[in-house]
């Protein structure tokens, strides 16, 4: 910045931008610059400043406001703040996707950058087109910026590729609710505090349970499906191992040995394994 130069001018994100023209910088801190306002509406009003509210150069300024105007765009077709998808899509990226292949953008309307679309399309089995269709997407410096109906088919896409690692995620979160809705909880910080049951399970009603609900609809009705019915076999696997491992104690106790070892034998799985199948 020189003294004499125009720039755009903005103290609100929801203020026009005005022409000022620089008078001088400041010595003090925190840094200001004081600028002249050059429409006559301002009546040769001076102030100083922060420099952050100099956004670009007067003669840059159509451009901006055109870069701003595509930015709203895709803003405007993202969830609100407090739909679950936000916080779903943002797991599943951050987790399955390579920050350097697409991210996403939560301040924006949870649009998503992506730097090589064709790689990414390819790796999620989409189309190139399902990433690219939209009337509101555009490029920037070399990047793919897509709206949120991009960033939820990413996700998707994403969530059912990996639904195992997904869904075991989801169960182990919901444990931890269960068992905080009954005992409550410890939160860490600057020293623990605890959290009563009935907060907890507000809580996660509010903001946890809609999250994975939404998570487990990503992963797919038949992935959520199989992985339920594996739930279950474990289930009744670490259930079938510990009672062999009770008739198995039962005869060593009673001096059969050489049955005992057998039966092990026959199992054909160390009973530890049986019963480490799933955490109590």
């Amino acid at each position: 910045m020189e003294p004499g130069e125009s720039w755009a001018y903005r103290a609100r994100g929801i203020d026009p931008l005005v022409e000022v023209r620089l008078v001088r910088e400041g010595s003090q801190k925190p840094a200001r610059v004081l600028v002249h306002f050059v429409a006559d509406e301002f009546e040769g009003r001076e102030e100083s400043v922060p420099p952050a509210r100099l956004k670009v150069r007067w003669d840059d300024v159509e451009s901006f406001r055109a870069r701003e105007e595509r930015w709203d765009r895709v803003s405007a077709l993202g969830p609100d703040r407090d739909d679950p998808r936000d916080c779903a899509a943002s797991e599943i990226l951050d987790e399955f996707i390579d920050r350097d292949l697409a991210g996403m953008n939560d301040s924006d309307g949870c649009s998503i950058t992506i730097s090589r679309p064709d790689e990414l399309a390819d790796s999620l089995g989409l189309r190139i087109e399902q990433l690219t269709e939209y009337p509101e997407a555009f490029r920037e410096d070399g990047k793919l910026i897509a709206p949120w109906p991009v960033t939820e088919l990413v996700a998707r896409a994403a969530a059912q590729m990996n639904a195992e690692a997904v869904l075991q995620r989801v169960e182990s979160e919901e444990r931890k609710a269960q068992h905080a809705a009954i005992h409550g909880e410890y939160l860490s910080g600057r020293g623990r505090h605890f959290i009563d049951p009935e907060i907890s399970a507000k809580v996660d009603r509010d903001h946890g349970k809609p999250i994975r609900d939404v998570l487990r609809a990503w992963c797919g009705a038949d992935n959520v499906e199989r992985f339920d019915e594996l739930v279950e076999l474990r289930k009744e696997i670490k259930r079938v191992g510990e009672v062999a491992e009770r008739a198995i104690a039962a005869l060593r106790a009673h001096g059969h040995d050489a049955v005992a070892a057998q039966i092990e034998r026959e199992l054909g799985t160390p009973v530890e394994m049986l019963r480490a199948e799933l955490p109590d």
